[in-house]
């Protein structure tokens, strides 16, 4: 297994019914989650990172101690902040092994140089990662504009994966296994957000390929006509881009990548692959398309 992965950072688009099968996931006519105009819609980089050009280390962008401090604007009402605040704590007491935390979110204090900044804005989005040697304000947008809201627990925790280092779903190299992108159905210019990579770029932790991640697309992800952009390959019942909270292993990732894991997750029957989930984790990035895959 490697241990080191290589992701594109896509600084130049930050401007720009089958039976037995999921049900796709209904949502308002544009997706929250793709309104910020950000890589994949909602992963956030550094604006200086073509200039600095360099690759960082894995370790570079796991909170250190797994510890995220944060500051909630007041921008964010107080129903909101609440909401979040109880999305943290499920995500700190899930990940918990033997009863001690792996990761925690606690507010900033003077002594945090780096830390998060929770406000509302335009559509859902987050910063990837540490990022360590990257002077900037690391953000968590979370837009409440109805009939467009970022205010649910699901949506909340993706993003708070973002900000842990972690990828989406469907960028796997094994991810034609399972799913079938429907390159007619994508909005024109948008191919790139559903870019694969290859087993030399990214480690998979050895977990399987889940329908069911909190950080899977939905299947209508940048639908340019309404129909379906991912249709599943198994016959499974999960829903894709469901947004209820993190799944088993999206536990077990969070758990893994932070060092909290003492015993090896069990060994997984096929059918225990469909209820359970698997994100990318960011260890590297760097600048260049070559490393990205756009199989049609």
């Amino acid at each position: 297994m490697k241990w080191l992965v290589t992701f594109i950072i896509l600084t130049t688009f930050y401007h720009n019914s089958l039976n037995a099968v999921p049900t796709v996931q209904k949502k308002h006519p544009v997706n929250p989650e793709q309104m910020g105009g950000h890589y994949q819609g909602d992963m956030v980089f550094p604006e200086d990172a073509a200039t600095k050009g360099a690759a960082s280390r894995p370790t570079w962008q796991r909170w250190p101690s797994g510890v995220i401090p944060y500051d909630m604007t007041s921008s964010i009402l107080s129903n909101h902040s609440a909401l979040i605040l109880d999305a943290m704590r499920r995500m700190e007491n899930l990940t918990k092994v033997n009863d001690r935390m792996c990761i925690q979110f606690r507010p900033k204090t003077n002594a945090d140089p780096i830390f998060i900044t929770i406000k509302n804005g335009t559509g859902c989005s987050a910063h990837v990662g540490y990022l360590q040697n990257f002077t900037l304000n690391r953000t968590l947008t979370l837009m409440y504009a109805p009939p467009y809201t970022c205010m649910i627990t699901g949506i909340i925790q993706h993003e708070l994966l973002h900000i842990l280092g972690f990828f989406h779903e469907q960028s796997r190299p094994d991810r034609d296994d399972y799913v079938s992108i429907q390159w007619e159905n994508i909005i024109n210019g948008t191919e790139f957000n559903f870019a694969k990579y290859s087993e030399g770029d990214i480690d998979s932790l050895g977990l399987p390929y889940d329908y069911g991640s909190v950080m899977h697309y939905d299947g209508n992800a940048f639908t340019s006509n309404g129909q379906p952009t991912i249709i599943p390959k198994r016959n499974v019942t999960s829903t894709l881009g469901q947004r209820v909270g993190m799944s088993s292993i999206d536990i077990a990732e969070v758990q893994r990548y932070y060092g909290c894991l003492t015993a090896p997750t069990p060994s997984l029957s096929p059918k225990s692959i469909t209820s359970i989930s698997l994100k990318l984790v960011l260890l590297i990035f760097h600048i260049g398309l070559s490393c990205v895959d756009f199989v049609k």
